[in-house]
């Protein structure tokens, strides 16, 4: 099953995601845990004003009667209050800039007489709670007047939006600005910027008995973090840590270490100790980088080939030359030296020595510069051969050198797409082979390859074939059989090289007895033969 690997684009931007969203998500969860913290803060208010509201209404129905306080037009008689639900939220409420202190108003009434027997009564009850609970807490009677409070008795809160909301029948909740104070962590006072006020109505049935007013400061964030949520904000670091290890492994493994390890590879390689650049099956997990992995040690094993070969065709080059070179040198220093006393016969011999190596050194040279432009050659030659003419001139031309050539061709014409310089040589060395081996007559077959995309012409002798030993190095440079005869060994070399630019091949079939080959070359237009041949 093939891996399909994700790329390094996306790799860098699900790591880049990574990133961005450890802080967003950071402030994300600061800024819900703080709006917990002010929503506790108004559960709170609400559940200590219900107490303290149901402790003034049942004070104040004792002195005043079942009918006390100021009848609500805007109530129904049996509506009672409802139960009040936290619903401050820092995303949606404005944060108001009046000042606490600004509230208290001079009133022409005087506070109700019940309202503030009740409220002394209960003043040592609130005031011991407000030290507990650091909440402020006051009583107001049904006009808005304090008769309950850490101050301003007698004085009207009637004018404070919660407090007008609250004189009409309904509890409101609303979020201040607070000057900031000390905010060192270890303070016991609470220094977040604002303060949560809620104002509840004391309802006798359709009857306004009072009020009650109370606010408080939320926990700051950072102190309920680092003194109350030590245990959860510790697991929360360590799993911001193992976030940024997991991208750090991430990037590692799948890119740091990766490269490195091709880089370390190639140098060796580069050094010549090392013969390739891995196994190309190795895991790697991005695409691209096994891509890069895959080509790297494409090019390492084809320069080791390149190398191996350079080593191979230097040597064989050196010893080709050598043999002649020697052979010419050894000729002339005899004639240099006893020339003169030489019969013509022997001279002659020596001098037709020297020719023979010279011109078999002309022939390595013209075959070998023949292999090198073969080798060097980029691009192919556009060009079209029609095989079955081409078989015939060379036919033509190698019956007069004794060798009879048989063609066999299919109906129709087989079109290569192969340059009629390159595929006259590759058939020339083949023929001139079969003509040096000692056979009279060969067979030049023409057909296609099953898919009827390819043409493949075989070319067969009847001369003794190739030594059984010597069949899989035919095609090596430099290797022949008759080097006795001249033979560069550079012919078959050559005629496979200049099929490679054109996806076509040439293979040895063995002996029938003689040796048997197929050239295998490409089609102009293989559909017309499928077509002809339908």
């Amino acid at each position: 099953m093939k891996i399909k690997r994700p790329g390094l684009r996306v790799i860098m931007l699900l790591v880049g995601l990574i990133i961005m969203a450890m802080p967003i998500s950071g402030l994300y969860l600061f800024r819900i845990y703080e709006n917990e913290l002010v929503r506790q803060t108004e559960a709170e208010l609400i559940a200590q004003a219900a107490l303290v509201g149901a402790m003034f209404k049942a004070g104040a129905l004792e002195l005043g009667g079942a009918n006390y306080g100021l009848r609500l037009s805007t109530v129904e008689p049996e509506a009672g209050p409802g139960p009040v639900q936290p619903r401050l939220d820092l995303a949606r409420d404005e944060i108001r800039q009046d000042e606490e202190g600004s509230f208290y108003r001079a009133s022409p009434f005087e506070p109700d007489p019940v309202a503030l027997t009740v409220g002394r009564q209960m003043e040592p009850v609130l005031q011991e709670s407000a030290r507990i609970n650091l909440s402020s807490i006051i009583v107001l009677d049904y006009r808005g007047l304090v008769v309950a409070g850490e101050r301003g008795h007698g004085l009207s809160l009637a004018d404070v939006f919660e407090v007008s909301e609250a004189l009409s029948g309904h509890s409101q909740s609303v979020l201040r600005e607070r000057p900031r104070g000390k905010t060192a962590l270890s303070s016991p006072s609470r220094s977040t910027p604002f303060r949560v006020f809620f104002a509840l109505p004391v309802m006798n049935g359709d009857r306004l008995a009072g009020a009650v007013y109370l606010s408080r400061t939320p926990r700051d964030i950072a102190q309920a973090l680092f003194y109350h949520e030590r245990r959860n904000v510790v697991p929360a670091a360590l799993l911001s840590l193992g976030l940024a290890a997991l991208v750090s492994l991430i990037v590692s493994l799948m890119i740091v270490t990766p490269v490195k390890r091709l880089a370390a590879e190639a140098k060796t390689v580069a050094e010549g100790q090392g013969q390739s650049v891995g196994e190309k099956s190795s895991f790697i997990a991005v695409r691209e980088l096994a891509e890069l992995r895959s080509v790297v040690a494409d090019m390492a094993e084809r320069l080791r080939r390149r190398s191996d070969y350079l080593k191979a065709f230097a040597s064989g080059v050196s010893h080709e030359f050598k043999t002649p070179l020697t052979s010419i040198r050894g000729a002339v220093e005899l004639l240099g030296e006893h020339g003169e006393d030489m019969d013509s016969a022997t001279r002659n011999r020596f001098e037709g020595n020297i020719i023979s190596d010279l011109g078999r050194l002309e022939r390595l040279v013209a075959r070998l510069l023949a292999l090198a432009r073969a080798e060097a050659r980029t691009e192919i030659e556009g060009g079209r051969t029609e095989a079955k003419a081409l078989a015939e001139s060379l036919a033509g031309h190698y019956k007069n050198l004794g060798l009879t050539i048989e063609i066999e061709a299919p109906p129709g014409t087989l079109e290569a797409a192969v340059s009629k310089d390159a595929l006259e040589t590759v058939l020339r060395n083949l023929l001139d082979n079969s003509l040096a081996a000692g056979a009279t007559r060969s067979a030049i077959k023409l057909g296609f390859d099953g898919f009827q995309r390819f043409g493949v012409i075989r070319v067969s002798d009847n001369g003794p074939g190739v030594p059984q030993d010597a069949a899989e190095s035919i095609f090596q440079p430099f290797f022949t059989t008759r080097k006795n005869a001249g033979g560069t060994g550079l012919g078959l070399a050559l005629a496979r090289t200049l099929l490679g630019p054109y996806r076509g091949e040439l293979a040895f079939l063995g002996n029938e007895p003689g040796a048997a080959f197929s050239i295998t070359v490409p089609l102009v237009r293989p559909e017309e033969i499928v077509a002809a041949r339908d």
